[in-house]
């Protein structure tokens, strides 16, 4: 019985998830809410960030809830995690994050003066109080991170 348990937790070891049975198997119920669980909050982080990338709102920024949702994606459905990394338009930009974490140059340039705008609005929103003054320093610690962010040698 204990051998059986730690042979079940070295197949389960790195994130726990385990992928969806097969059709006609058999499944656990914690297993299938799991992976709604996950398809839904992929599903809610598309629609975030498909949302702000159309609104082209500097408060709310897509690249961090599309990540997310592919991240989510991964975890639940990945049938929609390709079909996204595949998207015409948003495609080039997820995979090479994903599979190689780099960013393009014309992309660090939007979503930093996305940041500096959001950073803005807060800024003159809040005024001049402790808040205003952690927000501002995390969201310099952020672009310093984006400028860090390798390129792609080719076009994507």
């Amino acid at each position: 019985m204990a051998q059986r348990c730690l042979h079940d937790m070295r197949a389960n070891a790195g994130h726990g998830i385990r992928p969806l049975p097969a059709l006609g198997e058999q499944s656990d119920w914690s297993e299938r809410a799991l992976q709604r669980t996950w398809r839904s909050v992929g599903r809610l982080c598309m629609l975030i960030g498909l949302i702000s990338a159309l609104v082209f709102s500097p408060t709310l920024p897509a690249a961090v809830f599309l990540l997310t949702g592919i991240w989510a994606y991964a975890k639940g459905d990945p049938v929609w995690r390709d079909r996204m990394l595949s998207h015409v338009r948003l495609g080039g930009s997820l995979r090479l994050w994903s599979d190689k974490r780099q960013v393009t140059r014309r992309t660090k340039v939007a979503a930093i003066a996305g940041i500096s705008l959001g950073g803005a609005i807060t800024a003159a929103t809040l005024g001049s109080r402790p808040l205003s003054w952690g927000i501002g320093i995390s969201l310099v610690g952020l672009c310093a991170y984006l400028v860090t962010r390798t390129e792609p040698q080719s076009t994507y």
